[in-house]
């Protein structure tokens, strides 16, 4: 058939072309690689294959998530394989196990950090989401405020009594600032205040306490660094872009490993305070710093300043993924660096022929129902079939998958084809 014929065929067949193999959709990932938007339920579905692997990923992160000691977190991993070896996956798989299990943690997944250590520390602020994060620090703030161990609370009944007793519209009703209507949101609560004032010069001088006690709120708890409690204030106060407002915080370059080092802790401490018991970092694609780009001196700046945010942040635990060949490299360029991110590491081999049929018949189990015949099995292929992928893709689970999700799309245009077996591989993938 022509391709406007086959177009024409799809439209009509779409819903039931895959019914002659059982299967509801073609579940192999067109491109090999693991969807980072996936679902729960779909990761789940894709544990890994390789038993040691799964043991090792599971011991990761039940010694992680639920350390003794609740001063120190950290726990770093590095997950290397050739490329094509499934290190994404694992990542995501890693990310399901630490969501799913019962105990609160937050986990921001990375896709190729670049090769700057700020790009690193600024994709969390991203990953988190700039609206998000401000309504996390709004509700930090507003929990300072309204506490009676710090004054704060009593500033502002005070600023407004005052304001009461030099504006024509005051009333002699006592206000309650901070009932329980007025702390649904940091909006709700803001627009009550605001409502409360009738001059400009009432509204300047709120603005002015308020300021003056969100920053001193922020520089208690970032050990009085200014640039990192104004960093804050500028992100809840204006709409101020990350990349803009990181510049701040980057800028002058001497100091830069510990502005990095107080950014993340003071990151954590805004999500912990949302009670969130667990900070993780997975990276992925984390090769940038071996690819040749950077030239020795951008090199070692970056390794020293890894090295001290692993150092000092003991806060939160650290899931990498890189090529083993990089990891050999790194070793060569900052052996301190590598020897913190080999708390724990976790080689992902090639596949076996068994490991191969395990990945294929998962797939196809996404689209089969629980009662359906075949689930469970590698029907429609054959295990002669499965075995020259494997081969045809030397072993890589992501050449695997992708060869064959391109087999099986043809063997349904096949009307004559009932099951894929060696013979019919052979002449798509042209083997001799």
């Amino acid at each position: 058939m022509n391709l406007e014929d086959r177009v024409k065929h799809l439209m009509k067949e779409k819903d039931k072309r895959y019914d002659k193999f059982l299967l509801s959709f073609n579940p192999f990932p067109k491109s090999g690689t693991a969807n980072t938007n996936e679902s729960s339920e779909l990761t789940k579905a894709l544990t890994p294959i390789d038993v040691e692997v799964k043991k090792e990923i599971d011991n990761y992160v039940y010694d992680s998530l639920y350390s003794g000691n609740e001063e120190d977190h950290k726990l770093v991993c590095t997950i290397t394989g050739d490329y094509g070896t499934g290190k994404t996956q694992l990542l995501l798989y890693a990310k399901y196990l630490i969501q799913s299990l019962p105990r609160k943690a937050y986990v921001i997944y990375i896709n190729n950090p670049e090769n700057k250590l700020s790009k690193l520390i600024g994709s969390i602020i991203e990953q988190i989401g700039q609206e998000q994060f401000k309504k996390y620090l709004w509700d930090f703030i507003l929990t300072k405020i309204k506490s009676d161990e710090n004054g704060y609370k009593k500033m502002l009944e005070d600023f407004f009594q005052e304001s009461r007793k030099n504006t024509i519209f005051s009333t002699s009703e006592e206000e309650n600032l901070f009932s329980t209507e007025n702390e649904v949101s940091h909006k709700a609560f803001l627009d009550v205040l605001l409502k409360k004032l009738y001059t400009k010069e009432q509204r300047r001088d709120f603005n002015s306490l308020l300021k003056d006690i969100i920053i001193k709120i922020l520089l208690d708890n970032n050990e009085k660094d200014g640039t990192i409690a104004n960093y804050f204030y500028d992100l809840i106060s204006e709409d101020v872009g990350i990349s803009k407002t990181w510049d701040v915080i980057t800028s002058g370059g001497t100091n830069l490993e510990s502005r990095v080092v107080k950014l993340l802790n003071a990151i954590i401490t805004i999500i912990q305070a949302q009670g969130f018991e667990r900070f993780y970092i997975l990276v992925d694609e984390f090769e940038d710093i071996t690819s040749g780009r950077l030239t020795k001196k951008e090199i070692d700046n970056y390794s020293h300043s890894l090295r001290t945010l692993i150092d000092k942040e003991r806060r939160w635990c650290l899931l990498i993924a890189m090529t083993a060949t990089a990891l050999k490299e790194l070793t060569t360029i900052s052996p301190p660096l590598v020897d913190r991110l080999k708390d724990r590491e976790i080689r992902i081999t090639r596949l076996t022929k068994e490991q191969a049929k395990q990945i294929i018949i998962n797939y196809l189990n996404l689209a089969r129902e629980e009662e359906n015949d075949k689930k469970g099995t590698f029907f429609p292929f054959t295990e002669e079939a499965i075995a020259l992928i494997n081969s045809e893709s030397e072993d890589l689970q992501r050449l695997v998958l992708r060869k064959s999700y391109y087999i099986l799309e043809r063997a349904v245009e096949e009307t004559s084809i009932s099951i894929i077996d060696e013979n019919f591989v052979k002449k798509l993938l042209n083997s001799k």
